[in-house]
């Protein structure tokens, strides 16, 4: 095994003669493969990185002189090079794309990519998401492929975009879809990363006990997970799951790999010193030293910083949304400020996404003097006093959880609750959601998913009061979770303040879901990722064994190429759908979902004045479908942190 270690790094350290010596060696095409020495002649990495052990080469056949042409997939990244500088196309990229991809009549070249996948257990024959090539064009190359292409019998045609599926019994060849694709893999890269530290093997129900200098390798996906060294999971994830999040906002290595515990050298690591590694090649777990694990952390703990944040404690009045500037995080925190920003935009565009209505935030000021008058500002300075001096860590939760409970036992101020009750009586709603609007979260480069809590409150509810819900909503600033988050990336605790953000409640909804802005499988390039799911379960912390529906769409930016074919590209489907339903979203609704975020991405990437290149530029909204009408409603905007 540590052989195949030092193979998946071998193309890292290869000296540059010796590479530039073998690139001069290899064949620019062939005109048929015989065998795998030709196929790695020709191999590169696919355009995306949807699946993981997967090696590419391109195919193309020019119509006019009947020749096949297996393309060096390392030296041409797309067809239209390879045909401009050794088939003398005479056109530029745009008049290419026009002519071989968008029209069906009158081509010069049908094109595909052969995917090799899991060292030869199967093969794939793809096309562009862009392609309009017709179910009598693909049985046309695919005849041609079986007659040159002589490492598999049976390639199957993969049905990556919803107008295949729908032509599927046109094509009527062998075929695959994601979803088995998906099932297929054995590792995914998830986020890319060097650590030191000790493995140390947890469970699901136990993942929340593991420790900074752990290499957690958990069996199963936790709800929870503090802050550690690096992840292996059994579990596959999505790049939307919880658990990538908070490794790519941590900068944390995360592999997911099912068959980890077959590895018996790895076993033989286990409670030992490794290093981890995982990159675009592969993942290694290696021994090394206690030195180098302390020598790595202390470097580490050395580049900290504290971090204060701006905490404004004097306006003492509910904000209607609309007077809310997203300067205001200070005052409301970094929820409410984003989505103030967001429901004025899609009012300013006119869009047809709403964002929930009669939103309001309730400043920080009233947590600040909640806090103060219950006394847990004092156990707040003695937690981290004791921080500093090292405290044991169920000293702390001891601290926190006290904390939380003179939060809750002390009564909020009566001009907070006649102010709230009042408004939600006004706009006719008796159950509204509140939600945690931190100064710490929802920021660039600390987004702080998922480590707060939401509550809804219900006028005339006991069980469900206003009161209780903005306790909750308060007090949970103060869990042991986003404590050891915040101290991980160096945020001041003192400068900690939890605004609120409230807003209508909805009941039933009939689908949810998570969009980002950036195609996270092709850096640099168009494209926005959404991840759904049917009914109220999440896409994010989703039930064990379910499987979310997770799409690319193209549509993000209008033109003759991608941007008015209505692209929907699936990588895998909801497998908790009722009978009768193929997709959670309909084609139409992902389409003009892309669209109007992709306003709302502009408009952002303006008002930031963002030095990231456009398409890199990341949003991560949360939405839902609600009502027969399947209204779309945005109900959260964030930086997306990778």
């Amino acid at each position: 095994m540590r052989f195949f270690f030092f193979l998946i790094c071998l193309g890292s350290w290869t000296p540059w003669f010796f590479q530039s010596i073998f690139a001069q060696n290899l064949p620019e095409y062939l005109h048929q493969i015989d065998n795998i020495e030709q196929f790695n002649a020709l191999k590169g990495d696919p355009n995306t990185a949807k699946f993981s052990d997967v090696e590419a080469v391109k195919v193309l056949y020019k119509l006019s002189t009947k020749k096949t042409y297996y393309i060096n997939s390392s030296n041409h990244d797309y067809h239209s090079t390879f045909c401009q500088q050794h088939l003398g196309y005479p056109g530029t990229i745009s008049t290419f794309n026009l002519e071989n991809y968008t029209r069906v009549d009158n081509r010069a070249y049908l094109m595909a990519t052969i995917n090799r996948f899991h060292n030869g257990a199967f093969y794939t024959i793809e096309f562009s998401v862009a392609d309009n090539i017709t179910a009598k064009q693909i049985q046309q190359l695919y005849q041609i492929i079986l007659n040159s292409f002589h490492l598999t019998k049976e390639p199957k045609v993969f049905l990556n975009t919803s107008r295949l599926r729908e032509i599927k019994d046109q094509i009527n060849l062998p075929t695959i879809e994601a979803d088995e694709i998906f099932k297929g893999q054995n590792a995914q890269l998830l986020n890319y990363g060097v650590s030191y530290g000790y493995l140390r093997q947890f469970d699901f129900h136990n993942a929340d006990v593991s420790k900074i200098e752990d290499i957690a390798l958990i069996d199963g996906t936790p709800a929870e997970l503090p802050p550690v060294a690096g992840v292996i999971t059994t579990d596959f994830q999505t790049p939307l799951s919880h658990i990538t999040l908070l490794c790519k906002n941590r900068g944390t290595p995360l592999v997911a790999s099912k068959n980890i515990h077959e590895n018996e050298e790895i076993q033989l690591l286990l409670n030992q010193a490794v290093r981890f590694e995982v990159s675009s090649k592969g993942f290694s777990i290696l021994p090394t030293t206690a030195d180098s694990v302390l020598l790595y952390w202390k470097q580490k703990n050395a580049q900290k910083l504290s971090i204060p944040l701006k905490k404004d404690t004097l306006y003492n009045k509910i904000i209607p949304i609309r007077d809310v500037s997203f300067a205001d995080i200070s005052k409301v925190g970094g929820k409410a400020a984003n989505f103030a920003l967001l429901s004025q935009i899609i009012d300013q565009q006119h869009l047809t996404l709403k964002c929930p209505e009669d939103a309001f935030a309730i400043p920080i000021y009233f947590y600040h003097q909640h806090i103060n008058e219950c006394g847990a500002n004092k156990i707040i300075d003695k937690l981290i006093a004791l921080e500093a001096l090292g405290t044991d860590p169920r000293e702390t939760s001891i601290l926190l959880d006290s904390i939380q409970v003179l939060i809750f036992n002390h009564p909020i101020n009566p001009t907070l609750i006649i102010e709230v009750e009042k408004w939600m009586i006004d706009k006719n709603y008796t159950s509204f959601r509140f939600r945690s609007s931190t100064n710490a979260e929802d920021l660039d480069g600390f987004n702080g998913a998922g480590l707060y809590q939401s509550k809804t409150g219900q006028i005339g509810n006991a069980k469900k009061s206003v009161e209780k819900a903005i306790k909750t909503v308060w007090a949970s600033a103060w869990g042991y979770r986003p404590y050891k988050e915040r101290a991980y990336f160096g945020i001041d605790q003192k400068s900690v303040g939890m605004g609120v953000l409230c807003h209508r409640n909805f009941d039933n909804e009939l689908a949810n879901g998570v969009v980002i802005t950036k195609n996270l499988y092709r850096p640099n390039y168009r494209g926005f990722v959404i991840n759904a799911q049917f009914g109220q379960t999440s896409v994010v912390i989703p039930p064990d064994s379910v499987v979310c529906e997770q799409v690319i769409c193209y549509s993000d930016k209008y033109d003759s190429f991608l941007g008015n074919k209505s692209i929907v590209e699936y990588l895998s489907y909801s497998n908790i759908l009722p009978s009768g339903m193929s997709s959670v979203l309909h084609d139409d609704e992902i389409v003009k979902l892309t669209r109007e975020i992709a306003i709302i991405k502009e408009q952002y990437y303006q008002k930031m004045g963002s030095k990231v290149p456009y398409y890199e530029y990341g949003l991560d909204l949360e939405f839902k479908v609600v009502g027969t009408n399947r209204q779309i409603y945005l109900k959260q905007i964030r930086p997306f942190n990778d």
